[in-house]
């Protein structure tokens, strides 16, 4: 039952009820607090009731943290990017209480992060949000935490109909005439001169590039062992293994001729440095919208203008679904005729 007593003009509602500790709140007016008894009263009864006191006391940010120790081992392993990106929210939510992860709360969060000229994208915001969503589930069902539902996710329903977050658009992006003469040209005699080659040839994600050893060059075989190829951890080395064309061979020889045997292919300390001076290399070149990723797609294009076909080329680029591949093969009508003939 619900007790009432006036203080000071105010009406203050209290809750006492059998397996619940006393809740209390304070209200202008006797109808607002009776109102609002009624509520919690009823949330007691079926149940659904969040006393969200004990909430102010856990942060938003220990629940990634501990998300992270807890589900980032064994077979679920985070991926590079994913734990960059979890440990950024984790930061961005370091002092948030729990209680005031609500609606509101993660709308205007979503609308500053899009918000400016360096606003994010709205696949990266949907990611953001997916895997905070994440770590709130597990919250609540393995960690006992007393939320009634998980608001992240019941909020990112909303910001899809605003169009805050959205899946990410496939980059088509490919080198037009001239341009790759003229990153050649810009990087000059910097190390990042001889990685281009390799990633155009190759297919090889810039992780994947960093990671080359010139020990895993098998040249009597014409073979290319892959360290650590995402879609492949777990699996036996073999499945890392891609075949090495007269292009890609003449690349990775030339940047042998000015290494150390035995050493990384890239001389760097970072992956992210090949990016980094990627960036530096097209802006001296006056080349725009082109990232290093972009040169993947351009070397999964040329396979398949090669001839290719889909299963082979997913052999070298590493692509588990060949879904993924469709968008390359960009074919037409009259090519399928001339194969019919």
């Amino acid at each position: 039952m619900a007790s009432y007593r006036e203080r000071g003009g105010q009406y203050q509602a209290i809750v006492r009820k059998r397996g619940y500790e006393r809740v209390a709140k304070t209200f202008f007016t006797k109808a607002a607090a009776r109102s609002w008894a009624t509520q919690v009263e009823a949330a007691m009864d079926n149940g659904s009731w969040t006393d969200v006191r004990g909430l102010r006391s856990t942060t938003v940010g220990s629940i990634i943290e501990r998300f992270i120790q807890e589900a980032n081992q064994g077979d679920t392993t985070f991926g590079k990017s994913k734990l960059a990106t979890v440990r950024a929210t984790a930061r961005r939510f370091e002092h948030v209480p729990v209680s005031d992860l609500t609606p509101e709360t993660i709308l205007d969060y979503g609308r500053s992060r899009r918000a400016g000229p360096k606003g994010i994208s709205k696949s990266t915001l949907n990611q953001e949000l997916t895997y905070l969503a994440q770590a709130i589930d597990f919250a609540r069902t393995l960690w006992g935490l007393q939320l009634p539902e998980n608001s992240v996710r019941t909020t990112m329903r909303v910001m899809s109909s605003l169009k805050l977050i959205g899946s990410s658009n496939d980059r088509d992006r490919r080198l037009r005439p001239s341009e790759y003469k003229r990153l050649l040209l810009a990087a000059g005699t910097h190390w990042i001169r001889d990685i281009l080659p390799i990633a155009v040839h190759s297919s090889l994600r810039q992780e994947e590039i960093h990671k080359l050893r010139f020990d895993d060059i098998d040249w009597g075989r014409n073979l290319l062992r892959v360290r650590d190829r995402e879609e492949e951890r777990g699996k036996s080395s073999e499945f890392c293994t891609i075949p090495i064309h007269l292009p890609l061979r003449n690349a990775l020889s030339r940047a042998m001729k000015y290494r150390k045997s035995g050493s990384n292919l890239a001389p760097c300390k970072h992956s992210a440095s090949i990016s980094d001076r990627f960036a530096l290399v097209t802006r001296e070149a006056g080349i725009q919208d082109l990232t290093f990723h972009d040169l993947r797609h351009e070397a999964i294009s040329r396979f398949f203008e090669k001839g290719l076909s889909i299963p082979q080329v997913a052999v070298i680029s590493g692509h588990k679904d060949w879904k993924q591949l469709k968008r390359y093969t960009q074919l037409r009508p009259a090519d399928i005729l001339d194969s019919l003939q």
